[in-house]
């Protein structure tokens, strides 16, 4: 599927200049078709699985491979990788998305979910999980889910519980609502008292870090080169949608929900 353009990705992280990319711009509009021809065909399996997304065209998916060195200390004018996305909204949206990587190195990866949401996006997200917690736990104890994705490391979070302690505070109506595993600790001052009331220290550090502290809830699933390489890899991402899709839409019911005191 994609050999040829990660030879290509490859010599652009070995010669990532304007010169050389002119050189070589027959090979780069090639190699971005070939991307685009490939997430164009996944975009239109989306639009059927996930109506939401039924507006978006392709150049509302794709990433610019022009970086925006501007206030970069890395001056480098071009990305490395291909990306695209399926989001409502599009790349500029902060709705709950599936984006697809493609680089070199097994460097490759699928990820969901909410990345960096605006306040507002994160305070309906927050408040969606405190009232529907439960059905966030049957999601993570899914053993399809677990086998293939993992948890990554939120790049953005908060280092107290203010955030979570206020939005339940200034929304009383989330008190009468969430889970009564949740009633015990979220008016405690610190996390160590909070998980003396719960049976599983590991338990309560994964309820408090993903409803308290972290912005993101980020999932991936690597892709080694071979992977990308193969002709099975557009079945592949359809499975890995269709897999994730129930959650992704457990997330885009969270933004309509109404906005939310912070």
């Amino acid at each position: 599927m994609f050999e040829i353009t990660l030879k290509f990705l490859d010599a652009v992280a070995k010669n990532n200049s304007t010169e050389w990319l002119h050189t070589y711009r027959d090979l780069y509009q090639q190699e971005k078709k070939r991307f685009s021809d490939f997430f164009w065909k996944v975009l239109e399996e989306a639009k059927v699985l996930n109506p939401i997304l039924e507006d978006l065209e392709l150049r509302d998916c794709i990433y610019r491979f022009n970086k925006d060195i501007r206030f970069s200390k890395d001056k480098k004018p071009y990305k490395e990788n291909f990306g695209g996305i399926l989001a409502y909204g599009g790349k500029k949206s902060w709705y709950p998305c599936f984006y697809f990587h493609l680089q070199p190195g097994n460097k490759s990866f699928i990820a969901w979910g909410v990345y960096f949401p605006s306040q507002i996006n994160e305070n309906k997200v927050r408040a969606h999980l405190l009232k529907h917690y439960e059905i966030r736990e049957k999601f993570l104890k899914d053993k399809d889910i677990n086998s293939y994705y993992i948890l990554d490391d939120a790049r953005h979070q908060y280092k107290t519980t203010a955030r979570l302690k206020a939005i339940i505070e200034k929304n009383p109506v989330l008190k009468t609502q969430i889970s009564p595993l949740l009633k015990e600790y979220w008016i405690t001052d610190t996390y160590w008292k909070s998980i003396e009331k719960i049976d599983s220290i590991q338990k309560g550090w994964e309820i408090l870090q993903q409803l308290a502290f972290n912005k993101d809830r980020w999932f991936s699933h690597k892709f080694s080169d071979e992977d990308v390489s193969s002709p099975n890899l557009y079945h592949e991402m359809i499975r890995a949608y269709k897999l994730i899709l129930p959650v992704l839409k457990f997330f885009q019911d969270a933004y309509d929900w109404p906005e939310y005191n912070s």
